[in-house]
This record gives structure tokens, C-alpha cells and sequence, in this order.
């Protein structure tokens, strides 16, 4: 009986322990966590959802000032004077055959009623989905 109960404690350890991954492990829980650091307006937080590419890490640092300072200017500014972000929808998740990048649609509700969709374009880095900025 012990050792049933024993196996039995470890399976739901373990179904525990697999169902809590992390976010970042399918495009659209990546996308999913983006959208609520934007929605907690969480601007640094989302910077680090977001791959870089630089030749240095100094080059890197100067990416994310950059795009760190156009958020807090230009996406503020909007996401405040819409109400903020009341809800979001994913409306469609297109994954590449390679299995690295993936494209998802979404669309944000804002607090005054208005709406705006757009788009991520995502690239897997080390097993982990980031948002890919494209030139």
C-alpha cells in the first residue's frame, strides 16, 4: 500500500512539475506574458522578452535603452490615454515548419473601448519563445 501511494505521489509530482513549465515555452504563452507586462505597463519586463542581436553586449544594452525609451514614450502615452489595456485576444498562431520562428496575431481591448490589432513575430532562443524585432 506505501509504495502506491508512494508512486501515486510521485506521478502527480511530477504531472505538477511539467504542467508549470514556463510561459516562454509555446509562442503563445510567450506572447501571452509580453502582452501582460504591457498591460501591468511592466516596460523593463518587457524589453526582456524581446531578442536582441548585437556584435557586443554593450551594442546589445544600447537595443534595449533604445526601445525601452520609445515604449515609455510612445506606447505609454497611447495605452494611457485609451484607459489601458482592459483584455487581450490571440486571434491566430502560424508556427514554422523549422519549428524556430512563429507569427501571432492579437488584438487589444483598451479601457475607453477601442481596439487595435497587431502583430508578434517570434524566434525560439535556447528553447525559449522572444519576440523578434524585424528591420
Amino acid at each position: 500500500m506505501k509504495k502506491l501511494i508512494f508512486a501515486l505521489v510521485c506521478f502527480v509530482a511530477s504531472f505538477a512539475f511539467v504542467s508549470c513549465g514556463s510561459k516562454e515555452a509555446t509562442p503563445t504563452g510567450a506572447a501571452e506574458n509580453s502582452i501582460e507586462l504591457m498591460k501591468a505597463k511592466d516596460y523593463q519586463g518587457f524589453i526582456e522578452t524581446i531578442h536582441f542581436t548585437g556584435e557586443t553586449p554593450e551594442e546589445i544594452e544600447q537595443q534595449k535603452e533604445f526601445y525601452l525609451g520609445m515604449i515609455q514614450g510612445k506606447a505609454d502615452k497611447t495605452i494611457t490615454k485609451r484607459g489601458g489595456i482592459e483584455s487581450y485576444t490571440l486571434i491566430s498562431e502560424e508556427i514554422a515548419e523549422d519549428g524556430n520562428t512563429a507569427k501571432l496575431q492579437y488584438e487589444l481591448t483598451y479601457g475607453d473601448g477601442t481596439k487595435d490589432k497587431s502583430k508578434f513575430n517570434m524566434i525560439k532562443v535556447d528553447g525559449k519563445w522572444m519576440n523578434e524585432i524585424k528591420k
